[in-house]
């Protein structure tokens, strides 16, 4: 049984389908800013952001990470006439997949995901025959919190954060500082170490942040926030509190932004967003099911798929009769040959994670695994890690 399917016509995709363009891509901010403090890294910076730091020596450098506010997100809710949509200096494809775990990973580390593997909410670890939700560090299908003295994902894919080589890089001379939502996953936490401040509201954490820029000598600063990440997986694209919440966080950017001296302003985000109107059960198409050697991973919209040897074209086969229209399936091979995790040294755990196959969303549905006895998925309005514009396209927003 599949839920929520309209009939098969009606699925027609009308998404516009975007590939991730890592020559064009919000891990270039972290190349340009790399480039600034004067650190190699491989993926190409920004030209545009590159010419803005090099136009003077800002005393402040502030990048502020708003959790899923891509640039469709912000024309289907902003007036031309915004803050932010004014300032927009271009726009960006994300890191893929396009999913909070992948592309923070990328920032803090300044690496292609090909590189350091964190590749989606939740992975498959055939050390531990176990999928675990890599954030908040916990079973994905039971729920239950893992002891990472009994299992540690870093004894796998740990890797050199970027943070530190900027303090040496510069010999302590530009002070950093972490400013993050109090909600933000504990893996963000770590990974913001000593340089963190927790902060609570929107207003808190620019508040916040201007305070830190007005501390003597130079800065960098990190500002994340949770937001409209959670409204939007709630309520879909355009709910009238999205629109409330994205007006209001125009407002204070453009209130907040004439109080900040001698600093450039970067916002931007880790993904974007797709509205979601069908949920497909995989474990209840059973041809399909029978295929699968143990239970998916991924994300909703960027499945990873393991089939039982010598049964790939018949799951390939099904999988396009059943779901053609609103995913493309790639192999594995095929995958990794369109370089959609980016070029680079690939991590020897990257072909584990992946599967035998890729699900990539493109039209409005997501898909979802409920085994009989575990926990059942949460059936959000929006998600992302597909391949539309929506989920793809972020900003480049630059405030001096």
């Amino acid at each position: 049984m599949i839920v929520d399917q309209p009939e098969k016509k009606s699925m027609q995709p009308k998404n516009q389908i975007i590939f991730p363009d890592y020559s064009n891509n919000n891990l270039g901010i972290i190349s340009s800013l790399l480039r600034y403090y004067n650190i190699p890294c491989a993926t190409p910076s920004i030209s545009e952001l590159d010419d803005e730091l090099a136009s003077k020596k800002y005393r402040n450098v502030v990048m502020v990470l708003m959790d899923a506010m891509g640039s469709r997100i912000l024309e289907k809710n902003l007036s031309t006439d915004s803050f932010l949509r004014r300032n927009l200096r271009k726009e960006l494809t994300a890191v893929y997949p396009c999913t909070t775990v992948c592309v923070t990973s990328s920032f803090f580390s300044g690496l292609q995901p090909v590189s350091h593997s964190w590749l989606a909410w939740s992975l498959y670890f055939k050390e531990w025959k176990q999928v675990i939700d890599l954030f908040p560090y916990r079973d994905s299908f039971t729920g239950d919190l893992i002891d990472r003295n009994e299992k540690n994902v870093l004894d796998f894919m740990n890797f050199d954060p970027i943070l530190p080589k900027i303090e040496e890089s510069t010999q302590g001379s530009v002070k950093i500082h972490c400013v993050f939502t109090d909600i933000a996953r504990p893996r963000l936490v770590d990974l913001a170490g000593k340089y963190l401040t927790k902060i609570g509201s929107f207003e808190s954490l620019l508040q916040t942040t201007l305070e830190k820029s007005r501390e003597p000598g130079d800065h960098f600063i990190f500002s994340y926030y949770k937001s409209p990440d959670d409204l939007l997986h709630k309520n879909g694209l355009t709910h009238p509190e999205v629109s409330e919440f994205l007006e209001n966080i125009d407002r204070l950017f453009a209130e907040y932004a004439d109080q900040f001296e001698d600093t450039l302003m970067i916002i931007t985000a880790d993904h974007g967003m797709q509205d979601i109107n069908n949920h497909f059960y995989l474990n209840s198409v059973q041809p399909l099911n029978e295929l699968l050697r143990n239970f998916p991973a991924g994300d909703p919209r960027a499945k990873f798929l393991y089939v039982h040897p010598g049964r790939e074209d018949a799951f390939a086969e099904r999988f396009k009769r059943e779901f053609g229209n609103e995913f493309l399936l790639f192999s594995q091979d095929e995958f990794l040959s369109k370089k959609m995790l980016g070029e680079g040294r690939m991590h020897p755990k990257v072909k584990d994670f992946l599967g035998d196959f890729i699900a990539c969303g493109i039209g409005n549905s997501d898909i979802l695994f409920a085994p009989d006895g575990f926990r059942p998925p949460k059936e959000f309005n929006g998600h992302h890690a597909g391949l539309t514009a929506e989920e793809m396209f972020v900003p480049l927003i630059l405030v001096k």
